[in-house]
């Protein structure tokens, strides 16, 4: 038996019939060349029989309601309950893949049971399948459930007779996570450690609000300086319903780099710049698009100088200048913001970085549990992650993987998350949304494209 920590419980404790606090992952797959019609159904019925457990898939809690329950080993697993089989409705395409991994995500888990769900999703056109898999946040975070999907996986393309992720054997010793990676849930969850903060990085942590408030004012009209809490109201920022709507959208590594060598930019600068435009000729669209600009929660990973191991984890707030018609100034300013940003960071202590993190994000996790949150003013509109992946393709018994889609969580007040990953040359985005405030999430792959055509078009 193991006692769950304050960080691990915290995902319980703010899960509701409203905001499932699960992280998912949907893989699509090409059938390799050599597949019989039999090949799916053969693999699940391998699955179905793969009933020995490996570590986080056989923990379940011991008390599903206590404020501080522990993990204790399951021995008698339903696995016809986590393992779930289904087959689309012609025909097959993207929209109603999509559909069913909307259904499959906004549920919540039996909390007597390990707090995970496979699904193998058959009927995709041209042949392909899927794999959506959900496991709850206390279990892991969402790079964490990444990687542990990712490691199920060879590269390998004459490797036959895989095991599914649970399954004993089905991946190499206990993968360590590597310190870069990071998610918005590891900020978060940091929240609630950085209270142990050195108080000596209090005077620092006064100049920095200082130097924040400062750039603020002097930033441009559009303003590229932001700052906490300056954020515009927002059909993003409202309390959340039960249901939830999923899209997604593939986008070539080559493309965006290009762009961004050509405007003195980063790669992260381009991406930020696409989902600004996203949302801004969504919000036009539905007639929402806010006066003053929206601000984007960028999740970043500080490692402070002289020191090779561990790492600092906080946010940068940088503006999105949705209220900027034109796409190569927007860049600009978001460039501007994202780089004033890294220098505030670059300037504090790890202590300072671990205050400065409990300072912005604290008011947000204690709306959370309190009730507050999609009731007041946020303190960002909406959150955009990047997160590194797979460099080299993989492949599941010969199946090549196509795309490696994060599927986020949102809370009160956050009513859509943006969490793109890297796949060999591509950028996988991944769309998650309140079904009632963001009903139009379909329509998010073609703003994207729009988006980057558009920047792409001024500056040349």
């Amino acid at each position: 038996m193991k006692k769950l920590s304050l960080m691990d419980a915290s995902w319980l404790t703010l899960e509701s019939k409203e905001t499932p606090m699960h992280v998912a992952t949907l893989q699509v797959f090409n059938l390799p060349k050599d597949a019989d019609a039999g090949f799916l159904q053969d693999v699940v019925s391998r699955f179905r029989h793969a009933d020995e457990f490996d570590a986080p898939f056989n923990l379940r809690l011991n008390k599903p309601d206590a404020t501080l329950p522990a993990w204790v080993e399951d021995k008698e697993i339903d696995l016809d309950y986590h393992l779930r089989h289904s087959a689309l409705p012609q025909p097959g395409g993207r929209a109603e893949l999509f559909a069913l991994v909307s259904r499959l995500h906004a549920s919540l888990m039996d909390r007597t049971r390990p707090l995970w769900e496979v699904h193998v999703i058959e009927g995709l056109e041209g042949g392909k399948f899927a794999i959506y898999a959900k496991i709850h946040h206390s279990l892991v975070d969402g790079v964490a459930g990444m990687k542990l999907m990712q490691a199920s996986y060879t590269e390998d393309a004459d490797k036959r007779g895989m095991l599914p992720p649970w399954a004993k054997g089905a991946r190499p010793s206990r993968q360590k996570r590597k310190k870069e990676d990071l998610a918005f849930s590891d900020m978060l969850m940091q929240v609630f450690t950085a209270l142990k903060a050195q108080a000596t990085s209090v005077p620092g942590l006064v100049q920095t609000a200082k130097d924040m408030i400062d750039v603020a004012r002097q930033s441009t009209g559009q303003g590229s300086g932001v700052i906490p809490y300056q954020t515009p109201k927002s059909v993003l920022n409202q309390r959340v319903s039960a249901q939830r709507r999923f899209s997604a959208q593939s986008f070539p590594i080559d493309r965006i780099k290009a762009l961004a060598k050509k405007t003195n930019a980063t790669l992260n600068d381009v991406v930020m710049a696409m989902c600004a435009g996203m949302l801004r000729s969504y919000l036009i669209d539905v007639n929402q698009l806010p006066s003053k600009p929206l601000i984007a929660d960028v999740p970043v990973s500080v490692r402070p100088q002289g020191q090779e191991a561990g790492n600092a984890i906080s946010v940068i707030l940088a503006t999105l200048a949705t209220n900027e018609a034109d796409p190569a100034k927007r860049l600009t300013l978001i460039r501007e913001s994202m780089k004033r940003g890294k220098e505030q960071l670059n300037r504090m202590s790890a202590a300072e970085i671990m205050n400065y993190t409990t300072l912005v994000m604290l008011p947000f996790t204690i709306g959370q549990i309190i009730g507050t949150a999609g009731r007041i003013r946020p303190m960002f509109n909406v959150v955009i992650s990047n997160v590194p992946g797979p460099k080299k393709p993989l492949y599941f018994d010969g199946a090549v993987m196509e795309a490696f889609y994060p599927v986020s969580l949102i809370f009160n007040g956050q009513a859509m998350n943006v969490t793109i990953t890297s796949y060999v040359d591509s950028l996988d985005f991944g769309f998650t949304g309140c079904r009632k405030l963001v009903p139009e999430i379909d329509r998010f792959p073609e703003y994207l494209t729009q988006a980057f055509d558009e920047l792409e078009a001024a500056v040349s």
